[in-house]
């Protein structure tokens, strides 16, 4: 077989990088919250999972879970080439906007590294710009979307002509609310946080302005508003940074007590929960049609059935550690720390 270029390359893309050794971290990235009782953000048992690999891999202390840590290697699912390009696709827009801050006159500084220290938390500021107007500093998070989920986050072109935009992903507002937290909000150079996001496909984009306030609870909530295209209002997403901080600190108990954080997510719902969801009307056309006539079927007693509705979370079928929860016949695996220590 002759040489290829892109195979070569994109074999490259799977090499680690020969970076400096530190003592892990977790990420803001993994932020998760609990909002009127539904989790949002990070499935708490995958950070488990990652940041107890990454502890093991660092330091001989954790070997004890050695013989477990080889189960979920074992189970773990290797990352399929295409979502290489496209993690590297979405560092080439921040480049993008790197590059033009620079050319435009409003570049401080890219990379910059954060860490709060009492939750062991460490990310990296995408940009930070200054504004020309006010010469007040803005922490900026770039993010790219593409295709028709990316209409989500940036509004349908009808929601845009009447000036209305999508919204923010609350993962990534968890992150820039970290940051704006910690980072900006005790600095009185810096004003709003501006998370961006860019579509690679049609070139559209949005931008929201973030701010991290204290309510009269004595909490700090994250905020978002649509800056451009369009002016939207504010809205508190009921996000509290007490909030994600104590999920980190849970993943940390976790590790130090020898339990498995519960499963945030579900690969397949119960057919209860599917009720659930018709009866609250948050099933899709298709889903409710295919609902609707299983249950008439149903009553009028027909043995020939069509098929239930299955449905999960995407987080579940995503994730890199779904076969260790669950099993080949997608039931959930029963995990103890104790049978493998």
């Amino acid at each position: 077989m002759s040489w290829s270029f892109i195979s070569h390359i994109t074999d490259h893309l799977g090499k680690p990088s020969l970076n400096e050794q530190k003592s892990p971290t977790k990420w803001p990235s993994s932020a998760t919250a609990i909002v009127d009782g539904k989790v949002v953000g990070k499935c708490r048992r995958q950070e488990f999972f990652r940041f107890l690999l990454a502890q093991w891999n660092f330091s001989k202390d954790y070997e004890k879970y050695t013989q477990f840590l080889e189960f979920v290697l074992s189970n773990k699912k290797p990352t399929e080439t295409y979502l290489k390009w496209i993690w590297k696709q979405g560092e080439i827009y921040e480049d993008y906007c790197v590059d033009l801050a620079k050319e435009s006159g409003v570049f401080v500084s890219g990379q910059t590294s954060v860490y709060i220290p009492q939750y062991n938390v460490s990310g990296k500021l995408d940009l930070i710009v200054v504004n020309p107007e006010t010469t007040k500093y803005h922490i900026v998070e770039v993010k790219s979307v593409y295709g028709f989920n990316a209409n989500g986050v940036l509004g349908t072109d009808a929601e845009r002509r009447r000036g209305i935009l999508g919204t923010p992903r609350e993962s990534h507002l968890m992150q820039i609310g970290l940051y704006q937290w910690w980072y900006a909000n005790s600095d009185e150079r810096f004003a709003e946080g501006l998370l961006v996001y860019g579509a690679r496909d049609t070139g559209k984009y949005a931008e929201y302005k973030i701010t991290v306030e204290t309510l009269e609870d004595g909490n700090d909530y994250v905020f978002y508003q649509g800056n451009a295209p369009a002016n939207t209002s504010k809205v508190n997403t009921n996000i509290s940074i007490q909030n994600i901080l104590e999920n980190y600190r849970y993943v940390s108990e976790c590790i130090l007590k020898d339990t498995i954080p519960e499963r945030d997510y579900e690969l397949i719902y119960s057919q209860e929960r599917i009720k659930h969801l018709y009866e609250a009307g948050e099933l899709n056309k298709t889903d409710t049609a295919q609902y609707e006539k299983r249950q008439k079927q149903i009553e009028e007693g027909k043995t020939r059935l069509v098929k239930e509705v299955v449905k999960g979370d995407w987080q579940c079928r995503l994730c890199e550690y779904s076969k260790v929860c669950y099993e080949e016949s997608s039931n959930p695996r029963e995990l103890a720390l104790s049978d493998y220590m």
